[in-house]
């Protein structure tokens, strides 16, 4: 992979951003590459950008600035290297200390790029697409107040799963099964497994359990009357107020997420150190 321009997604105004990135930029001018830095606001108006024609594009921040980053540069196949300069940083898995070293070793070609699949949702409306969307981690149908519930008729590949009353549904990739989905309750998978796993967030019975299925399965959530207003959410940037009768289809997108892979740990490290899954280390 020959590398001649860098673009750099962040937040210039969060703490130290602009000084890492000024180390890059000077890193990468003695190399003969070029840098841009794309200034992102962390809210949903970062959807509004567009992205330069790059080889690779650099996440400085946390997980969020990822999202950003891979829904600007979807459908361009462009490797994303996700530095945390956040809390977290599960997605993020490159510290500020090895950037340079993990930069030099795409230069050199020395490294490997993952795919990681992408969900897209589509609602429509009478027959009508009005809204359409993709995201990395998950697509959240939800009621817009927890103060009501949502009645959801869920459907898995044209048969009828569920009529489900809770304050929503996750749809999450493997990828964000770390996230939101997590935090709900569901189940960690493997980012290198092919699978869309549906959780009902807060369901009004103890048999609405967390689902894990292919990823060619095609999944349709009818919204019927409410008593509570219905928000189609991805990644937390992309909202849309749905309306009774509108019918929401969640699928694998036909287009991937790109990630540069930090040779110096793994996933099951990343588990064990930034979840501290099992306990992490015993004393």
């Amino acid at each position: 992979m020959e590398i001649r321009k860098v673009a750099v997604f962040a937040n210039p105004e969060r703490r130290n951003v602009l000084n890492v990135y000024n180390k890059i930029s000077s890193f990468l001018k003695e190399k003969g590459v070029e840098t841009e830095l794309v200034s992102l606001t962390s809210t949903s108006s970062d959807s509004s950008l567009t992205a330069p024609a790059c080889d690779l594009a650099v996440s400085l921040g946390g997980d969020g600035t990822v999202l950003s980053c891979a829904w600007l540069v979807r459908g361009t196949r462009t490797p994303i290297l996700a530095v945390n300069m956040g809390t977290f940083g599960y997605v993020a898995e490159t510290s500020v200390a090895e950037v340079l070293d993990v930069l030099s070793s795409c230069i050199e070609s020395r490294i490997v790029v993952e795919e990681r699949m992408r969900l897209e949702v589509t609602v429509r409306r009478k027959g009508r697409i009005v809204f359409e969307d993709s995201a990395l981690n998950e697509i959240t149908v939800s009621t817009v107040s927890h103060a009501k519930m949502a009645r959801l008729n869920l459907f898995i590949d044209g048969v009828m799963a569920a009529n489900l009353k809770a304050d929503g549904v996750i749809f999450a990739t493997p990828t964000g099964s770390t996230a939101y989905s997590l935090s709900a309750g569901g189940p960690i998978v493997d980012a290198k497994i092919k699978a869309i796993i549906i959780n009902p967030v807060s369901p009004f019975t103890i048999s609405a359990r967390p689902l894990v299925v292919s990823d060619s399965t095609v999944i349709e959530v009818q919204i019927p009357r409410q008593v509570a207003g219905i928000d189609v959410i991805s990644d937390g940037h992309g909202i849309f107020g749905a309306e009774e009768g509108d019918c929401v289809t969640i699928r694998r997108s036909p287009v991937s997420s790109c990630f540069i892979q930090n040779n110096s740990r793994n996933s099951i490290e990343i588990l064990r150190d930034k979840l501290g899954w099992a306990g992490g280390f015993n004393a």
